[in-house]
This record gives structure tokens, sequence and C-alpha cells, in this order.
């Protein structure tokens, strides 16, 4: 059944909206978060903007040197661990530490991610998109679930793309292992699992303080886009032969900072009270795909399901044993 609730609830804030617009009144001082991919993209700006507000973050990092050149000039309390989210082992370390650091955790915002990436093989035998994507980002708010439970209101927050609309979970072969790889369709699928995710906690806790939700940032160019040639973007239209982006592209596309904010405006706004496992974009609750919606927005019906969100967490949870 999809959720009755997915659907606009007219905000007031524009698609591209400036992290200080949403968190504009919002008081923040004292709360904690987790910020998965905190120290590059639109992650870096979301830790930032939650920082500048009083928030101590917590940023898991597979490049710490990185992490910590990149977050140097951030103001506020950050603190970063080592993690990487094709590593359950490390996954499991890094929420150990932060369980012995804080006693609860406001926010988790599960924004790290990979790709379009070639076909790599993680843990046990698993496809790495969806092994990052999703069973990563499973196994840290596992186990991180005690200090959210014991938050007053608790928020996760997990990103998810438009290109979630190229495929439902491929249930019958998830991994790839008797179809050929595809990057795109890989990375669709992991998407929409992030959906189904948000929508299986929230499911589950949500009568115990937490609530989630999916969020759709945008289109941004970030290092995201790594693993992608010029003239692949070129042939999407994203940008020119030389890299830079088309003129429809940049009237579409958003800063780091703008991508950021409907991250923000999920994980704060009181307008979201009650409504948690919605999708989410340009800081409002999506619609439905359908007519007369445009092709890169709204959410597609299959990562809305409670019955796939039960199929995907059942699924996983025997995956990871």
């Amino acid at each position: 059944m999809t959720d009755r609730q997915q659907g606009r609830t007219h905000s007031g804030f524009p698609a591209k909206s400036e992290p200080e617009d949403i968190l504009q009144g919002v008081d923040l001082g004292g709360k904690t978060a987790v910020v998965t991919g905190g120290y590059s993209g639109i992650g870096l700006e979301t830790t930032r903007a939650l920082a500048n507000r009083g928030v101590s973050v917590f940023v898991p990092a597979r490049d710490r040197r990185k992490a910590e050149e990149n977050l140097a000039d951030v103001e506020g309390q950050i603190t970063i661990g080592t993690m990487d989210l094709a590593d359950l082992s490390s996954i499991s370390g890094f929420a150990q530490d932060v369980r012995e650091a804080t006693a609860s955790l406001d926010l988790l915002i599960n924004n790290a991610g990979i790709m379009a990436c070639p076909e790599t093989r993680v843990g046990q035998d698993w496809e790495a998109q969806f092994a990052t994507n999703h069973f990563g980002h499973f196994v840290l708010t596992r186990d991180l679930l005690p200090l959210l439970l014991s938050a007053d209101s608790a928020r996760v927050v997990s990103l998810s793309s438009s290109a979630h609309k190229r495929s439902d979970v491929n249930w019958d072969d998830i991994h790839f292992k008797t179809q050929p790889y595809e990057k795109w369709t890989a990375y669709g699928q992991s998407k929409t699992a992030n959906a189904l995710f948000a929508r299986g906690l929230d499911l589950r806790y949500a009568s115990d303080g937490v609530q989630s939700f999916s969020v759709h940032p945008g289109g941004i160019l970030t290092p995201l886009q790594r693993h992608l040639e010029i003239s692949e973007m070129a042939a999407m239209g994203w940008t020119d032969d030389e890299g830079n982006l088309t003129e429809q592209a940049a009237a579409l596309f958003k800063t780091p900072a703008q991508g950021c904010t409907t991250t923000l405006w999920a994980a704060t706004s009181p307008a979201l009270n009650g409504k948690g496992g919605v999708y989410c974009e340009d800081c409002d609750v999506a619609d439905l795909q359908g007519d007369g919606i445009p092709p890169f927005l709204g959410v597609a019906e299959w990562a809305t399901l409670d019955e796939s969100a039960d199929r995907l967490w059942d699924i996983t949870e025997r995956s990871l044993g």
C-alpha cells in the first residue's frame, strides 16, 4: 500500500533554497548527528549547516586525511571517524565509537554513496552499489539504533535519487549473478532500496520516536560523478564536450549547498511530524509519478510500497546473517 500522505505539502520553500533559509529559527543547539559522506559534496554542506547551528556532528570517513582537509574551515564540533560502507566490520567499529562518545543521537543522515561504477564485488560477492548504498547504511542504522531510540524524536534521512525510477529492486537477481551487469540499473535499484529502507525503518520505529525519510537532493555536479566520462555526461545533456554545464542543466542543477536543503528540511521540519516514510524532493514531499509530473520529478510507486519495504528488510536481514 502506498502512503496516502505521499504528495506535496506546499512547504513554502523553493527548490533552490539555501541552508540558512531552511534552518532559520530552528533550535538545534546541543543535538548530535552522524552524516555519512559528510566531508564531500552535499554531505560536506550538510555537515557545515548542522555544525554552524550548534549540532555536534560525527563524520565517518574512508579517507580520513581528505576529511580533515575538507572540514578544516567548518566551524563547530566535528568528530571524524574511520569507516568504509563496503566493509561491515568498519561500520560496526565506527558505530561503537559513537556509542561510547554520546548517549543519544538526534539525526542520522545516510548521505554517502557510489554511482554508476564499473562492476565490483564486495563482502559476500555482493554487487558494490547495492552493498554500499543500502547494506552499509542498513548496518550503520541498526548499530546506532539504541542511540536513536534514546533521543527525543530522532530522525533518519536516507538519500535516494530520481534515478530510482530506472529500476525497482531486481528481486530475483539483486547482485547480477545471472544477468549482465548494467551500472545504471544497479544504481537505480540501490536508490529504490534507499527509499524502501526509509519506509521500512519508519514502519518499525516511528511509534518509538524514530521517524525516517528518503530524499532526492536534485541534480548537482559533485564527486559522485567520478566514474562518468565527460562524453557520457554530454550525451545525457548535463555538460558540453568540455565538461561545462549546458544551459538547460544549469537551469535545473543546484549548488552543493542548495543540494543539501531537502535533507535539512526532512531532518528538521515540524511539517513532517507523523509523516514518516515519505520520499521528499525540492524541500517538500514529492508527488507520486504520474500524468503531469515531469520525468525528473516525483516518486515511482514501487519505491513507496509497504510490502516491498518489508520484503527488502527481510532479504537484507537474511543477507547480513
